[in-house]
């Protein structure tokens, strides 16, 4: 338990040396729920029901902490079941903090966010697919892990199902299941599991006054990306004429270059429509249009793919972590919330504006680089055939939860590092990983590699 405290308070360095949790712009709607039990238009209760819980309606520092003491549990399992040589855990604490040095994650896991929980539910369903010797309770524990983090960001729900799925068909197509690297029947339990999340959310908002939907919002939300895209300027200059009465003609010479100067500028086509519950029914139509039409098709798929490829590299710190001080809503939520900690909360090096990131940034670049070569070396070289069976489909999972989410929050929300950032720290951690365990023949290889290109060259 002291090692577990350990790694929690490593990855909650980065609120202990802000001086108080971090926020986002958003972090008031999560609180503000948690007070309200109101569901939000445009995001899920469950953050806020965290919040209510962990925070025992008197301090927010629990609520980061917490959420990084899950993390450290998780973490501290794959460097125990792929770095067995590490028998001490001070040794498995070590590597807990390296990655925290190396990627900062403890900036995401210090957040009153709910990005965090974006890699704790891929970590925990990584362990369900991959380990072998697990106890009912633990493999219940992990599955609840799974469905709560899924359910913590609308994001997550499509995410974790392509990464359900697409980890099927390649276990398929690489008979990992006939191979018994991993369990048919495990991977069924896990795909209903993610799959009741489309089904569990909706009731739970049903059951706190909402509608039996996931979100409000999302019809906003995706035509502010059409309109990011271009599409929409294509279906306006196409739809828009005497039979057509859509409240966006009007604007059709004058739309916003982005989805979030489309969402949020009061000045904007959505606010002067009257917000997006006012034009739901509309924009329904807008989408459903699209889709059906194979005209589209060829501007979707090539933004689709940009989108994706762009958000693989906005893996930056500091998105969304200026100042929020008393004219914004986490300030007010805060005061809401513990008002005996604002004093603390307006006195962080956040909200006094001496945050930076410069360095942190390089280092991040730098170790994602590192990581790729790592990873490269050790999978696509005879060093591979050193690699512990389950190391492979371990890669694979991460790997396709980093690309699945780039595509879901690119190609469907916006491009921005924190909403990569948030995941993309798991590429350097399965490195290290790696690393740690077959260091010395990764340095064994190297050597004789370069003694026969000696030999080769005389």
């Amino acid at each position: 338990m002291l090692w577990l405290l350990l790694s929690g308070l490593v990855l909650i360095s980065a609120g202990l040396y802000n001086g108080y949790p971090l926020v986002t712009p958003d972090t008031g709607t999560y609180i503000d729920s948690a007070l309200s039990f109101n569901v939000p238009d445009d995001r899920p209760i469950t953050y806020g029901l965290f919040i209510l819980v962990t925070g025992f309606k008197k301090t927010l520092w629990f609520v980061t902490f917490f959420q990084s003491l899950l993390l450290a549990w998780l973490l501290l399992r794959y460097v125990e079941v792929f770095v067995p040589r590490f028998t001490h855990p001070f040794w498995r604490v070590a590597l807990v903090a390296l990655t925290a040095w190396t990627t900062g994650v403890s900036w995401y896991s210090s957040q009153l966010m709910p990005d965090i929980f974006t890699p704790i539910g891929l970590l925990a369903l990584g362990l369900v697919l991959i380990r072998r010797q697990q106890s009912k309770i633990e493999v219940g524990l992990l599955l609840a892990i799974v469905l709560a983090s899924e359910m913590m960001h609308n994001s997550n729900m499509l995410t974790y199902t392509l990464v359900i799925l697409g980890f099927g068909g390649i276990a398929l197509a690489t008979r990992l299941f006939g191979k018994q690297l991993v369990r048919w029947t495990t991977w069924l339990l896990t795909t209903v599991v993610v799959l009741s999340g489309w089904l569990t959310l909706p009731a739970i908002h049903a059951h706190f006054g909402g509608e039996f939907t996931i979100s409000r919002a999302s019809h906003a939300f995706l035509v502010a990306r059409l309109v990011e895209a271009g599409v929409i300027d294509k279906f306006l200059n196409e739809n828009c004429g005497p039979a057509n009465s859509y409240t966006l003609c009007p604007f059709r010479d004058k739309l916003p270059n982005d989805a979030i100067g489309f969402i949020w500028d009061g000045n904007g086509p959505l606010s002067k429509a009257g917000g997006w519950n006012a034009v739901r029914e509309e924009y329904n139509l807008i989408i459903r249009q699209i889709l059906t039409s194979p005209s589209y098709y060829p501007y979707l798929l090539s933004d689709g793919i940009q989108s994706t490829l762009r958000q693989l590299t906005h893996i930056g710190h500091g998105d969304g972590l200026q100042p929020s001080r008393e004219d914004s809503n986490p300030y007010r939520s805060v005061q809401r919330f513990a008002p005996y900690e604002l004093k603390k909360y307006m006195n962080s090096l956040q909200n006094r504006g001496q945050l930076s990131f410069t360095t942190l940034n390089e280092r991040v670049y730098g170790a994602h680089l590192w990581a790729l070569v790592a990873l490269g070396v050790l999978l696509t070289t005879p060093l591979r055939l050193r690699l512990a069976p389950a190391t492979i489909p371990m890669v694979v999972v991460l790997g396709l939860g980093i690309v699945c989410n780039a595509f879901v929050t690119g190609a469907l929300a916006n491009v921005l590092d924190r909403l990569q950032g948030r995941i993309s720290w798991l590429l350097p951690f399965a490195a290290l990983l790696l690393v740690a365990e077959h260091g010395s023949a990764i340095v064994q290889y190297g050597y004789q590699r370069m003694k026969q290109m000696q030999k080769e060259a005389n």
